[in-house]
């Protein structure tokens, strides 16, 4: 709750600590600092007012480790695919407070959520409610549910219209900032930010979204719903923020989703629980200021704590992401048509970044020469294809060498799990946290054999 202690982030690890991790456990490897993701975790979750509940996004990270810790500090789990469900079972969160979102469940998926009594599931249509209330009847259950609402109204920043990083701030930006329009209704805001930063997502540059039903037809759907005799309508779910710094921003979309589920529940639908899925940003630069959990707490707070609804949040990057690296060497340095390339032992196969997000890849660091002059650099991997490209125009040190060590920062969420692993059949990185003064291998580096496990050669 806000006016409680908070304690200190710990220190970044030291480059001795990083060498280390290195020499120990060889590269490439994913490294995780644990102390910090339980100083996330506790910042955040102190802060929130006694009606909302912390989920653990497991789509950012689902290492065992990582997930287990979480689960053990008090977090509850989101998952989106069985496979994360069992992680979320293995990492010791209760199926009863587990929430499953997230479209395209298959009958197996919902058939095995059932047998676990998970907690919710959010069902993307009353096609899918109707699939999974008759999952439901064979068993003799009513399974609790929610609705992903696709809403008709969105910040000028949601990431559903298209966040990047800046090739050359290195700071979030949206498609929209393009856009006359959103720019003059931007500089409007801005200057009192008054609240009325919710536009129409035509605007917007959005619109149409695989997610969820549109706000329009929420109510004929749930009517279709609310007839379903095996499944039970608890509430709503509006997720359209990514990786948001400005408070602010989070506080309007969700001051919107609020208003839906009021007017929803006036018309006779029961809406008892908001799940607002998550948004929280982290700064991938050491420029931008952080997000302001304190602010964003005295909002929730003086906003929200008196709804009469329970509020869940899925928070994944904010815990994860500034916790975890990603180390690798240097193999080659060429010139080609005047620019520099320096080639990773690694790339997209371990650190698959999307074209928008690429430039987060410029926060990083080459181990013992911080202070050397730099130059522009593309930093490419090691698989035979143009794709492997981990970010353009870094600024490398010129007296960069063969062998050298290289940092990329903020790799703790939709880094090891969003990699491309299969491409080129190298083996995929160690994960390794660092716990007090000790490195623990939590994942070993995968072998060769492991590709060809589940294979079965036809004999001709």
């Amino acid at each position: 709750m806000p006016g409680l202690t908070l304690p200190l982030a710990p220190a970044p690890p030291s480059a001795a600590l990083l060498s280390q991790a290195v020499t120990q456990f060889g590269a490439p490897l994913y490294l995780y600092d644990l102390a910090l993701i339980e100083s996330r975790f506790a910042d955040l979750n102190h802060s929130l007012p006694q009606n909302f509940r912390l989920h653990y996004a497991l789509k950012a990270n689902s290492n065992l480790t990582l997930s287990h810790l979480l689960a053990r500090r008090g977090a509850a789990a989101e998952v989106s695919s069985l496979g994360e469900f069992i992680a979320a079972l293995k990492s010791g969160y209760p199926a009863e407070e587990t929430v499953f979102t997230g479209p395209g469940k298959t009958n197996d998926e919902l058939a095995e959520a059932l047998n676990y009594h998970i907690g919710l599931i959010v069902v993307e249509s009353a096609n899918e409610a109707r699939r999974l209330n008759q999952i439901a009847a064979e068993r003799g259950k009513q399974q609790p549910i929610l609705l992903r609402i696709n809403p008709q109204f969105r910040t000028l920043n949601s990431c559903d219209s298209g966040c990047a990083i800046d090739a050359k701030t290195n700071r979030v930006v949206h498609a929209d900032e393009n856009f006359k329009a959103v720019s003059e209704a931007i500089s409007e805001t801005n200057s009192s930010h008054n609240g009325d930063t919710l536009k129409p997502i035509a605007m917007n540059g959005q619109g149409a979204s695989k997610f969820g039903v549109d706000e329009a037809q929420a109510a004929d759907e749930l009517l279709q719903i609310q007839s379903l005799s095996h499944v039970r309508l608890q509430g709503i779910h509006v997720f359209t923020e990514s990786n948001v710094l400005d408070y602010r921003q989070l506080i309007d979309a969700w001051q919107n989703t609020v208003a839906i589920a009021h007017r929803l529940r006036s018309q006779g639908f029961d809406i008892n629980i908001i799940d607002f899925g998550g948004g929280i940003g982290v700064p991938y630069n050491s420029v931008d200021a952080a997000f302001d959990v304190p602010a964003f707490g005295a909002a929730l707070q003086a906003l929200f704590s008196h709804e009469p609804f329970h509020f869940i949040l899925e928070m994944g990057r904010y815990l994860v992401c500034e916790a975890g690296m990603y180390l690798t060497e240097v193999l080659d340095i060429k010139e080609s048509q005047g620019k520099r390339f320096a080639i990773l032992n690694g790339g997209v196969h371990h650190l698959y970044r999307t074209p928008a997000m690429q430039n987060a890849s410029k926060f990083l660091r080459v181990l013992g020469k911080e202070s050397s002059d730099t130059m522009p650099t593309t930093i490419a991997g090691q698989l035979p294809t143009p794709i492997d490209v981990v970010v353009r125009d870094a600024l490398l040190p010129v007296d960069l060498e063969i062998g050298d060590r290289l940092v990329i920062r903020n790799c703790g969420a939709y880094g090891f799990n969003h990699s491309l692993t299969n491409f080129a059949l190298h083996p995929a990185p160690a994960e390794v946290a660092i716990w007090g003064d000790r490195l623990e291998l939590i994942r070993a580096r995968s072998r060769y054999e492991d590709f060809f496990q589940h294979q079965r050669l036809i004999q001709f």
